[in-house]
């Protein structure tokens, strides 16, 4: 009989022990989570900008003449995106110079090097108004542009006055 009862005692344990488990509750909180999004877009220059033609003997001004800036910019943008390229001013003048070298002269365009970005390419002649030469790229978090400036002709060079002609680049990404 004790035995018996002994059994019943552990079985009744047993049985409430596991009747507490079965009865043991959740309690559950909820937190709010968002993500704020605002457009975002950005262009950095790569360390060494600036562009140099030089024309020192009289075969540069016959051959053609390209300086090619590998990841010259790069660009972040959260939706597609175009670039624009235009000079701040004509080139400089100085006393010496009585025709002033043209704009125009200088070509720039995406070098084919460029890893794809679904863009449109264009060539775009310097001017003071704004050409583009990358229209609906697709949103990218960093696509460094290699880029080209051309000379195609030293024609326009022709007559002019030795000494540095200079201006500024300014490159726009734009949103649509």
């Amino acid at each position: 009989m004790k035995k018996t009862l002994l059994i019943i005692a552990a079985l009744l344990a047993a049985f409430t022990l596991f009747n507490v488990k079965a009865n043991a509750q959740t309690v559950t909180g909820n937190v709010p989570l968002s993500i704020v999004l605002s457009d975002a877009f950005s262009i950095t220059l790569g360390p060494n900008p600036g562009v140099v033609f030089t024309y020192a003997s009289a075969a540069d001004y016959v051959a053609s003449q390209t300086v090619t800036k590998a990841s010259h910019f790069s660009v972040i943008s959260n939706k597609p995106y175009s670039i624009n390229v235009k000079a701040t001013a004509e080139f400089n003048t100085f006393a010496a110079n009585t025709t002033p070298v043209s704009l125009g002269i200088v070509q720039i365009s995406v070098d084919p090097s460029t890893a794809a970005t679904g863009a449109t390419y264009s060539n775009a002649n310097l001017t003071t108004t704004s050409q583009i030469i990358a229209a609906a790229a697709a949103p990218t978090i960093g696509t460094a542009y290699n880029i080209d400036y051309t000379i195609a002709n030293g024609a326009g060079l022709i007559n002019k006055a030795a000494g540095t002609y200079a201006t500024n680049i300014v490159y726009t990404i734009t949103q649509p």
